[in-house]
């Protein structure tokens, strides 16, 4: 065991397990912490080994950093116990030990210091790393349990119960780390909607590889139970034939480029079959009902020549009744323009001309494009056969691939382009996995409708962390950022960020029917705003005898042309509040939906009180997901992303860098240092004290500015509270956990049964708290017991600007 062998390595251990607790991380099992550990020192096998002297110096800076720790109480710190000692007890322990070079078990008797008792240069440099593993292997195990739960219809603390099941299960071979680290293990992992980044960063104990393949199997049991469907169908498909070879004819859909065996056009075919006999029956129905005109006239007077007319009319009838000569006329016109749609979709799949490209086909539902290069013969006689590839492309970027003059250059220049510093990584799926995933359809277990199960499928999971919502925006927000350091390593102006929000204010003062006054902008100023694709962020204040709606609106102009015009918090901004009994009750109330129509009639503009629309998506987009069987997926912005290998690339050079300024440090005879917590610091950076006190600006005016004592943990709990409540005018609950941390949720009322927040709230709760969803649990926000956490989440909670950042953990 790990604590028995070392007490420096089973103080890292402890202090890991402290610094996953104090981020609001479930609990990791000793195997995975122990498993991490072994795998850093594997990293780390270059490292130069240390002195004694140089041990002792190390162990003795980690003991006063975990002494100056205000998180650790003082029975963590000084505890005696054989079994559970305190960490300063640990190491004062382990300076003796290695002082002495002596071990004294706990009757007293000793024994010479054995290397397994020792640290090796590798093992105090994985220590000093073991920390920022912590979080990287929790991020990618809740990776895995939200795709888990999205393909198997279940929710997300479901999956991680069955996980903590069995990693605790017990085994032959389960009680070591028991796997060798130098194997492939991680290298060929290939999970669909797993990322690479989770790859690169999931543990590999011997209890997760397990855990992992048991629930892997049952997730792909569960899909493949599930009704499914290509992803590419022939209605996706664009070909392409060289030059001078279109002489082929197909002889069942026309065109040229492939045979009647090969056609790609059959479902056109079979539909132009069935509208074929529908235009002679109603060609006959035409006929029929003709003679029958002609018959009621009453110009055939001659018996025989009725007879003969009547038989000749049935005939063409087959035993159906006969209609009217405007009805017959009305079918044939519909199958006329039925067979025009048809005709319109063979030319649009009308093979194009390409030397090297023989077919492009592209799903926007989930943003697959396969690219099929034509056969080809190399120099040595070698016939190479048709290549497919597999790409995650937006709808945007396949647009303007397809619709290039020239579609092998478009080609080249986008999904296949490589050399000079450029990379297609971003067009890339996640793993061989996920492409497979890609190629297929499923009916989704959580939300039914038709998608592929790969990592571009995000819909909402009960405790899920992030929802789709917010994953496209930071897709659009990355890639902004992407193209601003582009053109600012070119020297040139960078663009602008997406739909920015412009302050609008003062203007316009009107007498509201049945009394009182509002104070809303002008059109013009609104109008000009919009127009130049902006949001308009809209100071409007309404003053009636019962209430007084305030606060800030969001207008902008819809992609369909529309302007609009939101008062709620998802839009951005602040929303609009008001103050009477009904909004502090639910949130909402009948005077800011009056509000929101009159200020929306003044500029012109249409109310939008629905959440999920939002600067940049509109209201067809938001239409079309709620009533369509099949999930759009594609990404709406290219991701910016790393292959695995490159990832992996980086982080050994990195170690490389890490090993080569370690072994400069011992040539200069400096000392090398243990893991630290970076204390908090001001708003310019610069390192402070640990706050004991809170206080707003403005001083004592208010109630809201009086002091709070950070170190009182019922002082900060109700003025989180009260905070919450003035900005919100909603009710949040605020637990204190039994370690003196604190959970940011909603009332008990609007909480699932597990505990879990509904997810348009907790897009309110992140968004008042100016927090990244990706970023907040699934039953709250996490505040850890530091006095430094305290008052930052207080500030954000009262919207001010933060005067102190809270303390970090970071490596020497």
């Amino acid at each position: 065991m790990v604590c028995r062998e070392n007490k420096c390595r089973s103080t890292a251990i402890r202090l890991a397990k402290e610094l996953n607790r104090a981020q609001g991380w479930a609990p990791l099992h000793d195997r995975e912490l122990q498993s991490a550990l072994h795998e850093r020192t594997h990293e780390f096998d270059a490292a130069p080994d240390m002195t004694t002297e140089q041990q002792i110096a190390f162990v003795k800076g980690l003991r006063q950093q975990i002494e100056n720790d205000q998180d650790l109480s003082e029975q963590e710190k000084y505890r005696i116990s054989h079994r559970q000692p305190g960490l300063i007890t640990r190491l004062d322990e382990e300076i003796e030990r290695l002082r002495t070079g002596q071990i004294t078990d706990q009757y007293g008797r000793t024994r010479p210091l054995q290397d397994m008792n020792r640290n090796s240069g590798a093992q105090l440099q994985a220590m000093q790393y073991l920390g920022t593993m912590v979080g990287r292997i929790q991020r990618a195990k809740e990776d895995y349990f939200e795709l888990n739960a999205r393909h198997t219809g279940r929710s997300v603390s479901e999956v991680r119960a069955q996980w903590n099941t069995i990693m605790d299960r017990e085994g032959e071979g389960r009680g070591n780390v028991g796997i060798s680290l130098r194997d492939d293990w991680r290298d060929q992992l290939a999970v669909a909607g797993l990322s690479a980044q989770a790859q690169a960063d999931i543990g590999q104990s011997k209890r997760a590889r397990d855990a992992l393949a048991e629930m892997e199997s049952q997730r792909q049991a569960v899909l493949a139970k599930q009704p499914h469907r290509p992803t590419i169908r022939p209605e996706h498909r664009r070909r392409y034939v060289p030059p001078g070879q279109g002489q082929i004819r197909c002889d069942k859909c026309g065109q040229f480029g492939h045979d009647g065996s090969a056609c790609p056009n059959s479902d056109l075919v079979g539909q132009r079959t069935q509208l074929a006999e529908k235009h002679r029956v109603a060609t006959n129905q035409l006929k029929a009902a003709n003679i029958e005109r002609y018959l009621a006239s009453g110009e055939v007077t001659d018996e025989a020549e009725r007879r003969a007319l009547e038989a000749e009319r049935d005939s063409f009838t087959a035993g159906q009744p006969v209609g009217t000569v405007a009805a017959a006329d009305a079918e044939l016109r519909r199958i006329a323009q039925q067979d025009s749609q048809i005709q319109a979709q063979l030319d649009e799949r009308a093979p194009k001309v390409s030397t090297w490209v023989q077919e492009v086909a592209y799903n926007e539902e989930s943003g697959l494009m396969t690219v099929t290069l034509q056969p080809r013969r190399r120099k040595d006689g070698t016939q190479v056969p048709a290549m497919t590839y597999e790409y995650r492309v937006t709808k945007d970027e396949a647009n303007r691939i397809l619709e290039h003059p020239d579609v092998g250059v478009a080609v080249n220049q986008s999904v296949m382009q490589h050399g000079k510093g450029r990379t297609n990584d971003a067009y890339h799926w996640e793993n061989r996995a996920d492409a497979e995933a890609a190629r297929t359809q499923h009916q989704c277990p959580t939300c039914g409708r038709w998608a592929s199960m790969t990592s571009s499928h995000t819909c909402p999971v009960k405790g899920a962390r992030a929802t789709a919502t917010e994953t496209d925006d930071r897709a659009e927000l990355t890639l902004w950022r992407r193209n601003a350091r582009a053109a600012q390593s070119a020297g040139q102006e960078p663009p602008p960020k997406p739909m920015p929000r412009v302050p609008v204010t003062g203007g316009k003062h009107w007498q509201l029917p049945g009394g009182g006054v509002a104070y809303i902008p002008k059109p013009d100023a609104i109008r000009a705003v919009t127009d130049d694709g902006k949001v308009a962020a809209a100071a409007v204040t309404m003053k009636r005898p019962d209430a007084t709606v305030s606060g800030q609106v969001s207008v902008w102009q819809d992609p369909d042309g529309a302007r609009l015009v939101s008062p709620l918090l998802q839009a951005g901004g602040t929303g609009l509040r008001c103050t009477c009994e009904t909004y502090k009750d639910q949130g909402r109330c009948p005077h800011i939906r009056a509000a929101t129509l009159a200020v929306a009639r003044n500029w012109a503009a249409h109310p939008i009180l629905d959440p999920d629309v939002r600067p940049g998506v509109s209201v067809a987009e938001v239409h079309r997901d709620r009533t369509s069987d099949t999930a759009f997926d594609a990404p709406k912005q290219q991701p910016e992303r790393l292959n695995y290998s490159r990832i992996r690339k980086f982080r050994t050079d990195r170690v490389g860098n890490h090993l080569a300024g370690l072994c400069e440090k011992q040539r200069r005879g400096e000392p090398i240092n243990g893991p630290t917590v970076r204390p908090p610091r001001d708003a310019e950076g610069n390192t402070i004290t640990w706050p004991d006190t809170f206080q707003r600006p403005g001083g004592n005016r208010t109630h809201a500015g009086k002091p709070v004592d950070l170190n009182d943990a019922a002082a900060v709990q109700y003025r989180l509270r009260a905070a919450f409540f003035a900005r919100t005018r909603k009710h949040c609950s605020v637990r204190i956990d039994p370690d003196g941390g604190m959970v940011v949720t909603v009332p008990k009322a609007r909480r699932a049964p597990d505990g879990s927040i509904p997810l348009a709230e907790r897009r309110e709760l992140c968004a008042t708290f100016g927090i990244p969803a990706e970023r907040s649990r699934a039953d709250g926000l996490h505040i850890p017991n530091d006095t430094s956490w305290r008052h930052e989440m207080l500030s954000r909670a009262y919207g001010d600007e933060l005067t102190v950042h809270a303390s970090r953990f970071s490596v020497a």
